[in-house]
Order: structure tokens, then C-alpha cells, then sequence
């Protein structure tokens, strides 16, 4: 005779998990749409003050974030120390710090088409502003000076470049490109939760 206690533990737990696996996918699915190409401010005191005492062989995320002011000196070289500067971040990874750093929604949107992710850039980016790209397993940013010129910015290959001198670069480097969007909505609690911060 089959254990009736087991046999409801077990129903129950099917229908927790089931509940769980809808209300999961109900809150990714209402998650605002990034559908904003993501722009920050850069100084050229940042370009300038730039220190990378510890050269580290994946530590590309970390020199853009330092660029960009989202890391001080000090933490992008600890950063550098730790097996993340070995290793490298992934995609959800880099989605989630920018999250933490906005409050808003982040996608890195990628594109097999080098001509797309280049007439992104070059139609949305405002001057005095950089965007946050890449390709498969690099990232570098690009940023518009206040005349309109386009320049590739890259720290881990001690380049600061014209686009139309690099663009053979960005373009033979992988076979996908990457560009960071945002929300304009700021994500619920729940939805922060969802990712895993904890409130």
C-alpha cells in the first residue's frame, strides 16, 4: 500500500514547483524592454588619470567600468587581483552590474551584422557620451567626441583610436558584436529580486 503522506509531500511539492515556474517567467516577461541605447558621461580626466597597475588577461569589463567612473582605482585593481581578472564576467554578469549601478533594466543585444552595430552607434550616441560594446569574449567602449568624431577606446590593448583607423579590428574580432541597452523604467522590487539582489 502506497505511503498517502509521501504521495501528498510529493503533489504538493509538484504544485509549489509548478507555481514557482509561472510566477518566475510572469515577472521576467514583465520586465520593461531595453530599447535604449545606454550612454554615459566620460571625462577626459578619467582617460588621463587611467591606472592599471596589474595587467590581467580578462580584465576588459574592468578597464570599461573604470573609464567610465563606475570603479575607482582601487577597486578595479582588487578586481584585477581576484580570479574575476582571470577569468572574465559573462553577459548576465555585466547586465547585472549596470542594473546595480542605474536601478533600470540592462541588455547587451548582440548583432552577427558589423554594418548594424556600426549605424547604431553612429546615429544614437551623442556626443560627450561613450557606449558600452563589444565582441565575442571582448569589450571595449566607444565614445564621440564633442566635434562628432567617433573613437575606440581600449585599455587592455593600450589603444585610443579613431573608429574609422580601428574598425577593421572591431570588425575581424569575433563573429558577434555586442551593444548595451537600457530601460527607461526602473525595475519593481520584485523584479530586482528576481535577478537575486536581496532587499
Amino acid at each position: 500500500m502506497p505511503n498517502s503522506n509521501k504521495t501528498n509531500k510529493t503533489k504538493k511539492t509538484k504544485r509549489i514547483t509548478k507555481y514557482k515556474t509561472v510566477r518566475n517567467a510572469r515577472i521576467k516577461n514583465s520586465f520593461p524592454e531595453c530599447d535604449i541605447l545606454s550612454q554615459f558621461k566620460i571625462s577626459d580626466e578619467n582617460i588621463m588619470n587611467f591606472k592599471r597597475y596589474l595587467k590581467s588577461p580578462m580584465d576588459c569589463v574592468i578597464n570599461a567600468l573604470q573609464l567610465m567612473g563606475i570603479l575607482d582605482t582601487l577597486s578595479s585593481n582588487i578586481l584585477r587581483i581576484s580570479c574575476v581578472g582571470t577569468t572574465g564576467f559573462e553577459k548576465e554578469q555585466i547586465e547585472k552590474i549596470f542594473t546595480l549601478y542605474t536601478g533600470v533594466n540592462f541588455e547587451f543585444k548582440s548583432t552577427k551584422k558589423f554594418d548594424e552595430f556600426v549605424q547604431i552607434i553612429e546615429t544614437q550616441l551623442l556626443p560627450g557620451n561613450v557606449v558600452f560594446a563589444g565582441y565575442t569574449g571582448h569589450v571595449f567602449i566607444i565614445g564621440r567626441y564633442l566635434n562628432g568624431q567617433l573613437v575606440y577606446i581600449d585599455p587592455q590593448l593600450n589603444i585610443i583610436c579613431n573608429i574609422l583607423e580601428c574598425q577593421d579590428m572591431i570588425r575581424n574580432g569575433g563573429k558577434e558584436y555586442f551593444i548595451l541597452f537600457n530601460s527607461q523604467d526602473k525595475l519593481t522590487n520584485q523584479q530586482l529580486e528576481h535577478l537575486g539582489f536581496t532587499l
